[in-house]
């Protein structure tokens, strides 16, 4: 993982548009993505997403271990036949795959955790060439 992962919690916070776009292009990140048993790879597509504050989320972490953390510590979440795999990607794939008007949610139930809510995601999607 990129060692500026952390301060994209602290340029969310500050709301600086710029700031946040640069800190995620220069990150990696842990996707979840689950899966039942039997189903085909064409049936499971798709990131972990949530609602949050009446919107819809995009959850994402900073670190294995963190994404590590959140699956044990919210496995109610989970159905017992369900598996539960983490993807490795960059930021800039990470923004390039944002469904729209999708919030992010970065290392949820964690200390940091970050909201970056619908309109500066639509902003810093702008910045993308």
């Amino acid at each position: 993982m990129s060692d500026s992962t952390p301060n994209v919690h602290e340029a969310i916070t500050n709301g600086d548009v710029p700031d946040i776009h640069s800190k995620i292009l220069a990150s990696e990140f842990i996707l979840l993505s689950t899966s039942k048993a039997g189903e085909s790879e064409e049936e499971n597509v798709g990131a972990l997403t949530a609602e949050l504050e009446d919107v819809e989320v995009l959850i994402a972490f900073t670190s294995e271990d963190n994404a590590k953390a959140f699956v044990d510590e919210m496995d109610d979440l989970f159905a017992e036949d369900e598996s539960v795999d983490g993807i490795l990607v960059n930021g800039s794939a990470m923004l390039e795959y944002m469904p729209d008007g999708y919030g992010l949610l970065l290392d949820p139930e964690l200390e940091p955790c970050s909201l970056m809510k619908p309109d500066v995601t639509a902003s810093v999607l702008a910045f993308q060439p």
